[in-house]
């Protein structure tokens, strides 16, 4: 739910913006697209930590 609320769900009070802007999220088609693309981007993140 979090990630949802924050980084893909439009809020009426920021005029249908998110409040977390993903330049990487912008231009895909539809929200299982996102998901993928944001689930990717975590996942990179994270192999990036490890040593």
């Amino acid at each position: 739910f979090c990630v949802y609320f924050n980084f893909l769900r439009p809020h009426a009070a920021l005029e249908k913006k998110v409040p977390v802007l993903i330049p990487a999220l912008d231009k895909l088609p539809n929200m299982p697209a996102k998901w993928t693309k944001l689930i990717s981007l975590s996942q990179d993140w994270l192999m990036d930590q490890t040593p």
